[in-house]
């Protein structure tokens, strides 16, 4: 029974949550909300901050994490900005969504691959 408490398995099935959909098969809500995005791996995963994938939009900009400590890590460095959902870190940017679209957008995101999510929130 202490297993099912653990947030690793009860959401463990987020950790492989692939950002590929952001970029390459964006649905028409995503562009809404992403426009512009583009992988950005490359120049924003690195030693100091060890996301394993990055996505990149007018509005906000999505890190994936193998480890959760560092999406914690990177989500606090970003504070108000931010918002961490598992092994993801989404940082909006400043004028880039209202507070509506930025609360849909986490909702839509913490959804994936749960029936309820972390907060509760029935899927």
């Amino acid at each position: 029974m202490a297993y099912a408490a653990s947030g690793e398995l009860a959401y463990g099935g987020r950790k492989h949550i692939d950002l590929e959909a952001y970029v390459e098969d964006q649905s028409a809500y995503d562009r809404s909300m992403m426009p512009g995005a583009r992988w950005a791996t490359d120049e924003l995963c690195d030693a100091g901050r060890p996301c394993i994938q990055a996505v990149e939009s007018d509005t906000l900009t999505m890190y994936r994490f193998e480890d959760r400590e560092d999406a914690v890590a990177a989500s606090r460095e970003f504070a108000g900005e931010a918002y961490l959902s598992g092994w993801i870190v989404v940082r909006f940017e400043p004028e880039g969504l209202t507070a509506a679209e930025r609360r849909a957008f986490a909702s839509s995101l913490d959804c994936i691959n749960v029936g309820v999510a972390e907060g509760g929130l029935e899927c």
